[in-house]
């Protein structure tokens, strides 16, 4: 592995041999009113956030992390809704680092190819936030400082960075049919993301019923157990004009008649929607619909008062609230989350309620609830894509420094146990953590159109 400036910095820290104080608002505000601060913007895929930003911490000085969300409530990276901050010391140096993830992967492009003006957290100052929390990844603790105002900075400058540096993306721009080679750099960020197809409580429970199963423990929701949609039956509730919008007797039987299928997908510009797209409907891949076979999704505007409501969120975090509030309405509701998302550890009631089934008779989970890429690495579970990286040509100098050690530190890390959930890596990507365990046995090159190959 080459010595990035994430290890240098992380080899300062060592060195150094003492703990850095949590960086303020007041430490932010005083840096760049001296003209040292480093700030960059990232944007595009919110189901990477976590991971995301444990990329940007291992950069920073032991004990220094901060945390900012435009959330109400505190809580880590990838449940603290769409609009955070993250800040520290990287060698002595104030840094933050804005993150937006409201809208999803497109918009790691998107303000570089289409002029898209998006918001992020206002420059964090004492005046802006009134919650404090705390939050915990890992072994790496941190304050966190809630309902932060965001802004938009094309409309109302704040001091802060005026257009994102670039960001990642759960798939490759041309999935949104974009070529972005005139705008920036797209690399392969060496990352698989594994997807599930998440279930409110009440229809997971209904699955099992209908299927037959049960568990030991009324309170557990062991994968072996696991109630199975097929992929075509998935198809039929998600495809355009298609055959399970009605009610939920195809699938529940009696149990299902008169209840309304409620499907909460995600926006057009999210990599999760992207990845649901090209996986279940094969979408842009077979191209168009009316010559190659291609199945559009449906939209909000499909919904059928009573019997098919379509909703579409601009983040993850949106979505496992629409599945929540759907069970807590005694609904059904089912959509497309990834698996870094984990609602053992949700600390938010609002979003808890959803759990993961199988598909096509495998569990994303199966083998290895921790870390849930066990089935995803051997090829058995196919729902998993390869993301990518995106740096404009505009960015700034630290983000266009930070987005790679990003990437290389997800790609390539350390310490093989500290790939997060849900991610496994390429094996093209050179990283000697084990084959099967982190390294996926297979590959689809970079293109999430073609079919992974094992070889490994």
């Amino acid at each position: 592995m080459k010595f990035t400036k994430i290890a240098l910095a992380v080899a300062a820290t060592l060195v150094a041999g003492q703990a850095a104080a949590a960086v303020t608002a007041a430490d932010v505000a005083a840096a760049r009113s001296a003209g040292t601060l480093q700030e960059t913007w990232l944007s595009g895929a919110s189901a990477p956030t976590l991971n995301v930003f444990q990329g940007f911490a291992l950069g920073c000085d032991a004990g220094s992390v901060a945390v900012w969300t435009n959330n109400a409530t505190a809580g880590r990276p990838g449940s603290i809704g769409d609009y955070a901050a993250y800040g520290c010391t990287r060698g002595g140096i104030v840094s933050v680092a804005y993150h937006t993830v409201a809208g999803g992967s497109f918009n790691a492009y998107a303000p570089h190819v289409s002029g898209t003006q998006l918001e992020r957290v206002k420059t964090v100052d004492t005046a802006t936030c009134s919650v404090t929390g705390s939050a915990t990844v890992g072994t790496l603790s941190f304050p966190v400082y809630a309902n932060c105002n965001r802004v938009k900075p094309a409309t109302t400058a704040d001091g802060g960075p005026a257009l994102p540096a670039g960001g990642f993306s759960d798939v490759e721009a041309a999935l949104f049919g974009f070529d972005v080679s005139s705008a920036g750099s797209e690399a392969q960020a060496n990352v698989g993301q594994v997807f599930g197809l998440a279930v409110s409580t009440n229809l997971y429970r209904a699955l099992q019923t209908a299927q037959g199963l049960a568990d030991v423990d009324a309170n557990t929701f062991d994968p072996a157990n696991a109630p199975n949609l097929t992929s075509a039956q998935y198809t039929s509730i998600i495809a355009q004009g298609s055959g399970y919008q009605t009610d939920w007797s195809p699938i529940l039987g009696a149990a299902g008649t008169g209840k309304k299928v409620v499907l909460a997908r995600r926006v057009a510009t999210s990599g999760t929607q992207a990845s649901s797209n090209a996986h279940f409907l094969k979408n842009p891949c077979n191209g168009n619909p009316a010559v190659l076979g291609a199945l559009s999704p449906a939209t909000a505007a499909d919904s059928v008062a009573g019997a098919f409501e379509v909703s579409e969120s601009s983040g993850t975090s949106d979505v496992k609230v629409a599945l929540t509030n759907a069970n807590n309405a005694g609904d059904y509701a089912i959509g497309v989350i990834s698996l870094e998302n984990n609602w053992r550890s949700e600390t938010n009631n609002a979003r808890k309620q959803y759990r993961f089934i199988k598909v096509d008779g495998v569990h994303p989970e199966a083998g290895d609830v921790t870390y849930a890429r066990a089935k995803a690495l051997t090829g058995e579970y196919a729902f998993h894509m390869e993301m990518r990286n995106f740096v404009a040509n505009t960015a700034d100098a630290f983000g266009a420094a930070l987005i790679p050690e990003i990437t290389t530190a997800l790609g390539n890390p350390v310490n093989c146990t500290d790939v997060p959930r849900g991610l496994t890596l390429n094996p093209l990507g050179g990283s000697s953590c084990a084959t099967g365990v982190e390294v996926a046995k297979h590959t689809r090159f970079g293109n999430n159109c073609q079919a992974p190959q094992l070889f490994f």
